[in-house]
C-alpha cells in the first residue's frame, strides 16, 4: 500500500512524503530582498512533513512579465537571501528546487522578441544565462532546478509548433524544437550536482500545437538527455484547476507517461482532500502530487493530516491568489 507521507527517492533526492510544494507568485519581498515573512513561510512548509519544495517563481530576466512578481536570478542579494532559505528548508530534510521562469525574451530596446526571431546568439544566450543561473542556485544551496517548459512561459512556445515554426536545427520536427533545451539540460548535468525537473504541458490545445502523443516523445527526449524528473501541467493552469474530478486529463496522462519513461512523474491540479490522493496514488501509478494553493491557505496543513490519517485543505479553490497574483491567502490572512 502506498501512503502520501511514505519515504521515497525522486532521482537522487530522498522525500519524507509523496506531496511536493509548488510555488507561483512572490508579494512578500521588500525593495528587492526577502523578508522575514518569506523565512517563515519556507519553514512552516518545510516542517509540516512535505517531500520536497518547489520556489515560487524566479526570473531569469529583467522587464519580463512577471518581473515585479517573481524573484530574480540577478538580483545581487540572490545567493546570500536564497542560502537562508536552503539552509532553512535543510534544517528538516527536504530538498528544494529553484523554479526558473521567463516569458519574454528581450533584445536590448527589441521587447518580446517572437520564438522565430531569434538569432544564433540570442538561442546561445538563452543557454548561457541558465547555466549562469545554474552556478548561482549551486552557490546558493539549492538541490536543483525546474525548468519551465509548460504552461504559457516562452521555452513552452519554443518548443510548441503552433509557434514555432524555424527551419534551422532549432526548429522543423520534435527534437529540433527541443534541442535548445536538450543542450541546456546536458550541460548543467555534465558541470553541477542539481536535480533537473521539467515542467511541461500534457498538450496545448491549439489547432497544429503539442498533441499528447508529442508530449510523451518530449518526455523521453528530456529523460535521454540527463532529466531527473518531470511535473505535468497545462496551459493556464492553475486557473481552470478546481477540483479533482475535472483533471482527470491530466491523471491519465501520467499514468500513460509513466508507461514510457523511467523517471519520476509529478501530478498536479486541484487536490485538497488527503484520502483522495491515496485512493489514486494505490490504484494507478502515480507516485507523486503536486500542490499550490492549499499551502497558500494554510503552509503547515500536513501536520494535520499526518496525524489525523486523513484532512481536506480549508482552501476554497477560489482562485484569488492566482488572479491577483499574492502568495498569502485572501480568505486566511
Amino acid at each position: 500500500m502506498k501512503d502520501i507521507f511514505d519515504k521515497t527517492k525522486l532521482g537522487n533526492l530522498k522525500l519524507q512524503s509523496r506531496i511536493i510544494r509548488t510555488g507561483l507568485w512572490e508579494s512578500q519581498t521588500k525593495n528587492g530582498q526577502l523578508t522575514g515573512d518569506v523565512y517563515t513561510r519556507y519553514r512552516n512548509i518545510a516542517k509540516s512533513g512535505v517531500g520536497l519544495i518547489t520556489t515560487e517563481l524566479i526570473s531569469l530576466y529583467n522587464k519580463d512579465k512577471f518581473n515585479d512578481l517573481s524573484h530574480k536570478i540577478y538580483n545581487p542579494n540572490f545567493i546570500g537571501d536564497f542560502k537562508k532559505v536552503t539552509d532553512i528548508v535543510h534544517e528538516y530534510n527536504v530538498p528544494i528546487l529553484a523554479q526558473m521562469e521567463f516569458v519574454q525574451y528581450n533584445r536590448d530596446i527589441d521587447l518580446n522578441i517572437p520564438v522565430n526571431d531569434l538569432t544564433m546568439e540570442d538561442i546561445r544566450k538563452i543557454q548561457t544565462d541558465h547555466i549562469i543561473a545554474a552556478k548561482k542556485l549551486s552557490f546558493a544551496g539549492f538541490d536543483g532546478m525546474q525548468l519551465a517548459l509548460g504552461n504559457n512561459f516562452f521555452l513552452s512556445k519554443f518548443i510548441n509548433p503552433y509557434y514555432n515554426q524555424r527551419k534551422d536545427d532549432y526548429g522543423n520536427d520534435t527534437f529540433g524544437r527541443m534541442r535548445m533545451i536538450l543542450e541546456i539540460i546536458k550541460v548543467i548535468k555534465d558541470n553541477f550536482n542539481l536535480h533537473i525537473n521539467c515542467r511541461i504541458n500534457a498538450y496545448d490545445g491549439r489547432k497544429n500545437g503539442i498533441t499528447k502523443e508529442e508530449s510523451i516523445k518530449m518526455c523521453q527526449l528530456l529523460e535521454k538527455y540527463g532529466a531527473d524528473s518531470i511535473q505535468v501541467t497545462k496551459p493556464l493552469s492553475p486557473l481552470y484547476f478546481t477540483k479533482e474530478a475535472e483533471n482527470n486529463e491530466l491523471i491519465d496522462y501520467t499514468i500513460e507517461l509513466n508507461d514510457n519513461i523511467s523517471i519520476p512523474v509529478i501530478v498536479g491540479g486541484g487536490f485538497t482532500d488527503m484520502q483522495k490522493i491515496n485512493n489514486m496514488l494505490n490504484n494507478t501509478s502515480i507516485d507523486y502530487i503536486s500542490m499550490y494553493r492549499p499551502f497558500v491557505a494554510q503552509q503547515d496543513f500536513l501536520i494535520d493530516w499526518k496525524k489525523n490519517k486523513q484532512g481536506i485543505s480549508r482552501c476554497k479553490m477560489c482562485n484569488n491568489c492566482y488572479r491577483v497574483k499574492h502568495s498569502t491567502c485572501y480568505h486566511y490572512k
